[in-house]
């Protein structure tokens, strides 16, 4: 089921593939605030099928059909009332990143969801075998004590979102930084898991409301360091994404879908027989059932969302910022 209101196409058929592969969900209702447009999607996803009903009012679909979870899909700003709704009516959620653009919102959510129903954030890096593996390397101690950490995300962002609501504050929070972006911090956040403590970002709005480039150091409780760049507006189309972790006995190096692992007495290789793959929507699912735990839990979208604002306090203040 989705809460849907100016997602992609291809975004959006990207959940319907997932859901439709798991055998212990059924989708029976999706939400899209232009009518015409939800009847469109209905066909060219259940082509005939009169058993999926369509709302372009999500309170309604909520109170009318007998739901157990809801996928939300949605503009960044509106997850907090369209969440808190569907937890008042003791549904489990799904929801986009970023969880939320508010630090205030992601505490409120979670405060909720741990009385109510399971909530997971879309972060698909959880998930992906490179970096279950960089996660399992490092939780091991195999690289020692984190120290550095380098890294980068750049697509062309602008051309893609361009005259579209994330270019819209009021409906995005943010740019570059709060939509992809924010799968770059929560996986440096999720993997080495240490908390940050301070930060100096610099952002550029490039003549639009929303910033598209953005630099930021941190430093973290143990005194590691954690230097980030993100581009909002690469040459040509795609992504391209880089990560580097050094410790005191070897590092990681992540790029074009490649990791390498050096070790303490200099030797480098190419990680093989990685983690399997799986997907948010399937561990949402599975999480329902208690065949699995919740791998990306409102903890992590709180965790994002707390340094998303220091580095647009900074960018805006010009001091240093505490987190």
């Amino acid at each position: 089921m989705w809460i849907r209101s100016g997602r992609t196409w291809k975004s959006l058929l990207m959940y319907v593939k997932r859901l439709m592969a798991i055998a212990e969900a059924e989708i029976v209702a999706f939400a899209d605030v232009v009518k015409e447009r939800a009847l469109k999607r209905k066909e060219e996803f259940f082509p005939g099928n009169n058993g999926i009903f369509v709302f372009t009012d999500y309170k309604e679909m909520i109170n009318k059909i007998d739901l157990d979870a809801v996928e939300i899909i949605t503009p960044h700003t509106l997850h907090l009332s369209q969440y808190l709704y569907a937890l008042e009516a003791g549904l489990n959620v799904l929801v986009e990143k970023p969880m939320t653009t508010e630090v205030s919102h992601a505490r409120k959510l979670i405060e909720i969801a741990r009385a109510k129903k399971a909530l997971l954030v879309s972060y698909q890096r959880h998930h992906l075998p490179i970096f279950r593996y960089v996660k399992q390397v490092i939780k091991k101690g195999e690289i020692g004590e984190i120290k550095l950490v380098s890294a980068f995300l750049a697509q062309g962002w602008r051309r893609m979102v361009e005259g579209q609501w994330r270019v819209d504050p009021t409906l995005s929070g943010g740019g570059e930084l709060m939509d992809s972006g924010s799968h770059l911090v929560d996986a440096i956040l999720w993997l080495i898991n240490l908390k940050p403590r301070e930060v100096i970002a610099f952002v550029d709005n490039a003549d639009l409301k929303v910033d598209i480039f953005s630099s930021f150091s941190v430093k973290f409780e143990n005194g590691a360091l954690a230097s980030v760049a993100i581009c909002g507006d690469m040459p040509a189309c795609g992504m391209r994404e880089g990560l580097a972790i050094w410790g005191t006995k070897g590092a990681l190096f992540f790029q074009e879908r490649k990791l390498f692992h050096q070790f303490s007495n200099g030797d480098v290789k190419e990680s093989c027989c990685l983690p399997a793959f799986s997907d948010p929507d399937t561990n949402f699912i599975r999480a329902i059932f208690v065949k699995e735990r919740i791998e990306s839990p409102g903890e992590c979208g709180l965790k994002v969302a707390e340094f998303t604002s220091a580095i647009y306090k900074f960018a805006r203040e010009g001091s240093k910022v505490a987190i």
